[in-house]
């Protein structure tokens, strides 16, 4: 996203860029209400629960998901497989995060024991790395800080799909449209943590 803003900024200083946060449903609820031109919104691949109506979305990337663990610790069994942490205290995010993370590790077997929640994914990793737990995380939010205290281990298969949505049929709004051909000239394949 900073590269597509400084991009619009540069080619279009007609068109006002403002960035507002809003989880998923909410950022959708924006769009419908034409507050917004553009909603970038996640999913982590289970049944979708946000109501695309009238939307058109367009995938910009899929990125890996982690667990976090701290760096200093070892664990009986393999670092990159859910179970393992199974008798451990979890860390959880936003809401969609923590039924993910739940969904996630009832299919491995267990049900979280989630003592801290937070969505500020910095905060996420200082937990981690004073041992007050493991947690899961996505791919974006570990290119744009991490911690030294905290080890990564990609989980195989499991993902989350970051995409921008439109209000409407094709084609986009002009305002809309200069964002989303922004993104896609930005946009490239990110070297993920390994």
């Amino acid at each position: 996203m900073p590269l597509a803003a400084a991009r619009v900024a540069a080619e279009h200083p007609g068109v006002e860029l403002i960035l507002c946060e809003a989880e998923p449903p909410d950022a959708l609820s924006a769009l419908r209400n034409n507050d917004v031109d553009v909603a970038l919104v996640f999913e982590h691949g289970d049944p979708p629960q946000r109501d695309l109506r009238d939307t058109t979305m367009t995938p910009l990337l899929d990125e890996p998901l982690y667990m976090v663990t701290p760096a200093d610790r070892a664990w009986d069994g393999p670092r990159a497989e859910l179970a393992t942490y199974a008798d451990t205290r979890w860390i959880a995010g936003c809401e969609r995060c923590r039924e993910h993370l739940v969904a996630a590790c009832g299919r491995a077997g267990f049900t979280p024991v989630v003592e801290f929640e937070t969505d500020d994914y910095v905060a996420v990793q200082a937990l981690v790395a004073a041992g007050l737990g493991v947690s899961l995380l996505p791919g974006l939010t570990l290119l744009a800080n991490r911690h030294p205290g905290v080890r990564l281990d990609r989980i195989p298969g499991m993902r989350r799909q970051v995409a921008a949505a439109v209000y409407g049929k094709p084609p986009a709004s002009q305002p809309a449209q200069v964002l989303l051909d922004a993104l896609d000239a930005t946009l490239s394949e990110p070297e993920w943590p390994s």
